[in-house]
Formats: structure tokens, sequence, C-alpha cells
């Protein structure tokens, strides 16, 4: 069963991230060679304002996706994940850090499928003195990029949301505490 609540997990997470998948499938914000300097510096602050909100939701994403009655429920997951920050912050930093490595390998496979597949190229018609961009921006192999990027990176707050949940129903099994208040013991 933790198997399916873990996938559940991430289903519900790729669906609650859309806005992020939207933001990476707009070149100009999130490639240099696409847009201006503004323009990148306007996507990379939305991608982590974006990834800062996913991550703070992702427990509430769990508890949606994979709810248990009267301990990890949506009205009670962000107040429980602030209990565990409270009582376990080494499990939470860890849950963290592993998240972290996912989200990591998501840059480092998306490298990989931009490699295999590029998805910018030099304009041959730039610099003939027309108003030709520099660059052409294979459209479809870079969906095919962010598409990779966004299906890790969803993973990446999937695990965070789910070891959360984990630790949460843990410690409320291990040392019962007040349910109602959301409290776990210490």
């Amino acid at each position: 069963m933790p198997f399916i609540a873990f996938v559940r997990t991430w289903i519900v997470s790729i669906v609650g991230c859309l806005p992020l998948l939207i933001l990476l499938l707009i070149p100009e914000l999130m490639r240099s060679r696409a847009g201006s300097e503004q323009l990148l510096i306007v996507g990379s602050l939305t991608l982590l304002v974006l990834l800062a909100a996913a991550f703070v939701f992702a427990p509430l994403m769990s508890a949606i996706a994979a709810p248990v009655t009267g301990r990890w429920t949506p009205r009670s997951a962000l107040r429980r994940t602030r209990a565990v920050w409270s009582s376990r912050r080494g499990q939470a930093w860890l849950a963290v850090g592993g998240a972290l490595l996912v989200y990591g390998a998501a840059q480092a496979v998306g490298y990989w499928v931009g490699a295999i597949a590029p998805s910018v190229r030099d304009n041959p018609a730039f610099g003939s003195g027309g108003s030709d961009a520099r660059w052409i921006i294979d459209y479809p192999a870079y969906v095919l990029q962010a598409a990779t990027i966004y299906a890790i990176t969803t993973l990446a707050i999937a695990s965070y949301g789910w070891r959360i949940r984990v630790i949460c129903l843990t410690a409320l099994t291990a040392a019962p505490a007040d349910v109602r208040t959301g409290e776990l013991a210490a």
C-alpha cells in the first residue's frame, strides 16, 4: 500500500504543479538564447517561487492523494508538517535532501535529453542584415526536455510530501499525541 500512496502522491503532484509546467514550456523565460536577460531573470525567479510553493504544499498534495482518516488529511497536513519540522527536524531535513537529490537528477537528465535532442541551434540567416533571431528554438525538442524535467521534478516534490507523510504517521503510531492539534510527541 505505501507504493500506491506514493504513486498517487506523484499523480496529484503532476496535476498540482501545472503552473510549473507552463513556465517550463515558455522558452523565452527559461532559455537565455530564446529571450532577453530580463526575461530569463523573471523566469528564474518565477521558477524559484513555484518550486518553493510546490515543496511547501507537497504534504497537502500527499494528504489529498493518500489521506489517513484522523491522522493525515488535507485539513491537517500543513499543521502536522510544522509539527514534524519542530519535533523531527533531522528526518525532515533528510526528506528535503532526498528530494533535492531527485531534483538534481531532473536537471541532469534534462541536460542529457537536451544533448541528445538539442532544442537550440544557430540561425544561419542571423547577421545577414535582417532582423532574424540569432538562435532557432526547436520547440518539439524543447518540449521533450521540459516534460522530462517536469516529470522528475514532480517526482522530487512527491517524494518530499510522501516522506513527510511517512514521518508523521510513524510518529503518531509510535507515540500518540494530541491528534486534534496535530502535535507530535518528541
